[in-house]
């Protein structure tokens, strides 16, 4: 759903309703497919070899030695049930992605938004499925550290000097508490080591004017006990859309990224490891949507604001992990972090090159994390318990000029509903333009607090079987208060002096409705204080069938607390409860050929329960609206990736993903009550998703890499699915060039094939289609070095 400044902030509110019971039936459907195919593809993005100044998967064991971190114990991917996908250091350069969206763009089962702000796992949304709840459904971590949704949009996401991303599907509650019911996005950056390293790379491309310098370098500072590495970025892009109104660049783009680590061993102190790590980061861009309809063509991808939207984050994230090896098997660690991220943003109200309606957000996001864990490996149990506590502060402040679209606020239903035949509304509504101008100021500042107690065992039972079992106890406390001023901006028709004076009465009636709707959202709501708590199990067995192939089955809990809404058009406060899935997870590792080829897979049911929904309470009213707890779901699906090392010069890569995620319960507004619409899909949710990489590397240095990811046709509304609206899509991208000792020089074609889309749109206020469409063809070079 697009991103677009409003008059009412989103409300919350919850209704409890019971499940419905474990999943079946199609499961068993899917399954045959995966087991078919499984049988005819190699398939991975999830695994790749590694430079050998990193230890990860060398050239011959197709990825098996990759190593798991977001479920915060070290275990190889074979070891790991959950279905994780990973981008190493080495594929992120050679598929050349500067961004994690690069990243989830290319993962079986994921799928992001035309405007690169969120993204789905599982068909399910980041933030939201239907516009309802207060906290994200997954969660993207920077080096411990959680951003926050806004953030997303123009954020610390670049991958320069990253070492790994992992994308976790499927619920992460035991381990990673909140904000993890639909996954998790992990991104580690590079560590200092004792081996001075050191790269730099210099990439230009033509079409979207994009100039970008990265820099890093690091090694000792004393020999086995303390080092550094730093790491530093800036890039300037004119970026694809054009002004025309102000004949300027539509979303020009800037960024600047500072990274300092340090590393501390000291010797007085054996078994003790330090790393802390502070971060420096500014984006800024423009406008996301563009003019679809006549008479511009969206591949020219025109705008026509007369103002510049701007959006800029500032991002400052301190970290300090320590490390205590208690004896041979037992490590005490400590993660603790703070957050000061700020985002800042001016917008068109109405998009095009009407003047005088802007609207502001400024959104300050300050936390503070801290956990504690106690890892342990011995000869009948290995695992983590653990303690965590987290301050998160919002202060949230909105103000705009805007025209709000009377239609949208249900006035045109009510005259309807006063025996006012189509042809006097329309004559009515046209005297006030079909819009109601208006000053909106609103703020919402909040505290959250959450701690929690968790543990994640695996007990052997025997040399082949593995029970897991793991739980989280878990409080959120949260407090927010929401404070909005409105007034009308311009004069209200006179009912005195109209040229058809029988519509006066009508008039002078409409007048006082719109006065009083006006009044009736101003407010100065005190704080309003929520706490929920909950039980998060997680158990699983694991059967190694040889010492190559492994099943496992999983059941846990998936979860997202409650918390408080604000009605705005009706001045009114609320709370709603939490939300729970239960997902049922089969997973397959396997390795063939001297794991010179993976195979995994992962298939999946999970039942969602007291689904957040947001609602209308008034049909018609756009902004009258409520979350209660009246949604449940169904999801169901695959995902396999493979990696194959073919020869010491070629590497394969593929995945496939198969999901299918539907409402079986979502109540909407019909008439005066709220029935219910069984059956819709979700939005944002392709049922298919494939990539693909082939790699060629000589002896010589000469490189060679092409990519290519698929999606399907889907919905982009939960409402409105009478066809797939966002059609399927192909993009084939490559790099070519030479890697030397210390230099290296690359060109990068990325949609070779200029397939140009909609994968974004919406009708705007004034009853035009905006939207996004996939970047065309871009051409570029890049420039490597390294030590």
């Amino acid at each position: 759903m697009p991103i677009t400044p409003r008059l009412l902030f989103h409300s919350r509110t919850g209704i409890a309703r019971k499940s419905d019971g474990m999943c079946s039936g199609g499961i068993m459907r899917i399954s045959v497919v995966a087991s078919a195919i499984g049988l005819a593809c190699v398939m991975s993005d999830a695994s790749a070899r590694e430079p050998n100044n990193e230890a990860v998967a060398g050239p011959d064991t197709a990825g098996v030695g990759l190593i798991v971190t977001g479920e915060k114990f070290r275990r190889s991917l074979k070891e790991t049930p959950a279905s994780v996908a990973i981008a190493t250091s080495r594929v992120i350069d050679e598929q050349a992605m500067v961004s994690a969206y690069d990243v989830l763009d290319r993962t079986p089962n994921v799928a992001v938004d035309g405007s690169r702000t969120s993204f789905s796992i599982r068909g399910i949304d980041a933030f939201n499925v239907s516009g309802a709840g207060e906290g994200a459904l997954a969660s993207v971590y920077v080096d411990g550290a959680a951003i926050p949704r806004l953030a997303l949009a123009s954020g610390p996401l670049d991958l320069f000097d990253v070492t790994q991303v992992e994308i976790l599907r499927g619920p992460q509650s035991t381990v990673q508490g909140r904000n993890a019911l639909a996954g998790a996005v992990i991104i580690n950056t590079a560590d200092p080591t004792f081996n001075w390293s050191g790269k730099t790379r210099l990439l230009l491309s033509d079409k979207d004017g994009q100039r970008r310098l990265g820099m890093a370098i690091g090694g000792p500072i004393s020999e086995g006990q303390v080092a550094f590495r730093l790491a530093g970025e800036a890039s300037k892009t004119a970026g694809l859309i054009h002004n025309v109104t102000n004949q300027a660049d539509g979303d020009p783009q800037r960024s600047r990224t500072l990274r300092g680590k340090l590393l501390l061993q000291p010797r007085i102190l054996p078994g003790l490891r330090l790393i802390s790590a502070l971060l420096y980061d500014q984006h800024q861009r423009g406008t996301f949507y563009t003019e679809l309809d006549p008479p511009y063509d969206p591949r020219a991808r025109i705008t026509t604001s007369d103002a510049q939207d701007r959006k800029r984050v500032t991002s400052a994230i301190g970290t300090v992990l320590v490390e205590y090896e208690v004896d041979a098997g037992s490590v005490l660690k400590s993660a603790t972090s703070y957050s000061r991220i700020r985002f800042r943003s001016r917008s068109d109200a109405n998009r095009t090159a009407v003047p005088g309606q802007l609207s502001h957000i400024d959104e300050l996001n300050r936390a503070f994390q801290q956990e504690v864990r106690f890892h342990f490996r011995r000869s009948w149990v290995e695992g983590l318990v653990g303690a965590y506590y987290l301050r998160e502060r919002r202060a949230y402040a909105y103000n705009a000029l805007q025209s709000l679209s009377l239609a949208s606020l249900g006035i045109g239903r009510q005259l309807q509903a006063a025996g006012l035949g189509p042809a006097t509304v329309e004559a009515v509504l046209d005297l006030y333009g079909g819009t109601l101008p208006i000053s909106n100021d609103l703020t919402r500042p909040g505290i959250t607090d959450n701690h929690a107690a968790f543990a994640d065992l695996t007990f052997p039972l025997g040399r082949q079987l593995r029970i897991r079992m793991g739980m989280r106890y878990d409080i959120e406390t949260s407090s927010q208060r929401a404070m909005q001023h409105i007034s009308i901006d311009h004069p209200l028709p006179n009912p005195d002096k109209l040229g058809v004076p029988a519509l006066g009465p009508i008039v002078r009636r409409l007048n006082g409705l719109l006065l009083n709707l006006v009044q009736g959202a101003n407010s100065a709501e005190p704080p309003r204080r929520v706490r929920y708590d909950a039980w998060l199990p997680k158990l699983g067995l694991s059967y190694d069938l040889a010492s190559n192939m492994a099943l496992s089955l999983t059941a846990q809990r998936g979860y997202r607390a409650g918390g408080s809404g604000f009605n705005a058009q009706r001045a009114e406060s609320y709370d709603f409860e939490p939300e729970y899935s239960t997902t049922y997870e089969w997973a397959l590792r396997s390795s063939w050929l001297g794991n010179r080829l993976s195979l995994n897979a992962n298939l999946y049911c999970t039942d969602w329960r007291d689904q957040q929904v947001l609602v209308q309470l008034t049909p018609g009213a756009l902004y009258d609206t409520r979350i209660i707890n009246a949604g449940k779901s169904r999801l169901q699906g695959f995902e396999m990736e493979s990696h194959g090392v073919i020869s010491q010069t070629l590497t394969l890569h593929a995945g496939l993903g198969f999901g299918s995620a539907r409402l079986k319960n979502f109540p909407q507004a019909e008439g005066n009550t709220l029935e219910s619409t069984p059956g819709k899909a979700f939005p944002r949710a392709p049922r298919w998703t494939l990539s693909g990489a082939a790699s060629f590397t000589h002896p010589n240095g000469w490189f060679a890499n092409v990519n290519a990811n698929y999606r399907t046709a889907y919905y982009q509304n939960v409402m409105d699915q009478r066809v797939r609206d966002i059609p399927s899509r192909t993009l084939v991208n490559a790099k070519l060039g030479w890697q030397g000792k210390h230099l290296g020089a690359f060109l990068m074609i990325a949609n070779i094939f200029d397939v140009q889309k909609p994968n974004q749109f919406f009708v705007d206020v004034d009853g035009r289609r905006r939207g996004t469409l996939n970047a065309p063809r871009i051409l570029g070079v890049s420039l490597e070095g390294r030590l």
